[in-house]
């Protein structure tokens, strides 16, 4: 269950309060030595026309590290392809979650969602 996942590394560079961090990452700014196109040749987004596995996605409403318009693209994208998915927000949560309703509420559909959608599907083997 992803929580507080990137799906553009351009956008979250130019969204969080960490605008910095690519250009220590990278040796230098997006717009910088084509540094653009590698950003977006590893962005998730790039990939989501590929994705068949139904996505729970989560993300606290007070994220200053990733902005929750991260999920909020990814989770349009996957919807217009018809994957499933669910998106989850939660109030006053930064980048980890602190208040307990949210931690039970978050474990409770968690579970749900693999019971719903992996369980049984993975052989354990020893």
């Amino acid at each position: 269950m992803p929580w507080a996942s990137i799906s553009k590394l351009v956008t979250q560079n130019y969204l969080s309060v960490y605008h910095d961090y690519l250009q220590q990452e990278y040796d230098g700014k997006p717009h910088e030595k084509g540094i653009m196109d590698m950003l977006w040749q590893r962005s998730a987004i790039r990939f989501v026309h590929q994705v068949k596995t139904p996505v729970m996605l989560s993300h606290g409403d007070n994220d200053l590290l990733v902005n929750p318009a991260e999920i909020e693209m990814y989770f349009i994208a996957l919807r217009d392809l018809g994957v499933e998915t669910l998106m989850l927000r939660y109030p006053r949560e930064g980048h980890g979650m602190r208040e307990t309703q949210h931690v039970a509420d978050f474990l409770d559909r968690s579970m749900a969602w693999y019971d719903k959608h992996f369980k049984g599907s993975a052989k354990m083997t020893n």
